[in-house]
C-alpha cells in the first residue's frame, strides 16, 4: 500500500467534520454580531450624549470680580 492510500478518508466523514465546523462558526458569528450590535448602541447613545452638550461659548460665565485680574472672587474674609 501507498501512503497515498492511508491518508484517503471518507468523503461522508469529512463532510460531517465541515458541518460541524460550520456550525460552530455560525454561532461565532452569531455572537459578535449581537456584540456589534451591542457597541453600536453604545456608540449611538454617546454620540446623542455629545450631541446635547452645549457648544464651545454657549455656556454662560458668571462676570468676573472687577477687583481680580484672575476672575476669581476673592474670599469673604479679604472683603473686608
Amino acid at each position: 500500500m501507498t501512503r497515498d492510500a492511508d491518508r484517503r478518508t471518507d468523503p461522508a466523514d469529512v463532510t460531517v467534520v465541515l458541518a460541524a465546523e460550520a456550525a460552530v462558526l455560525e454561532g461565532r458569528l452569531g455572537v459578535l454580531r449581537e456584540a456589534m450590535d451591542e457597541v453600536d448602541a453604545r456608540i449611538h447613545a454617546v454620540s446623542e450624549k455629545i450631541r446635547q452638550l452645549p457648544a464651545a461659548g454657549d455656556h454662560e460665565v458668571p462676570p468676573a470680580d472687577e477687583g481680580s485680574a484672575t476672575g476669581l472672587a476673592p474670599s469673604p474674609a479679604r472683603r473686608a
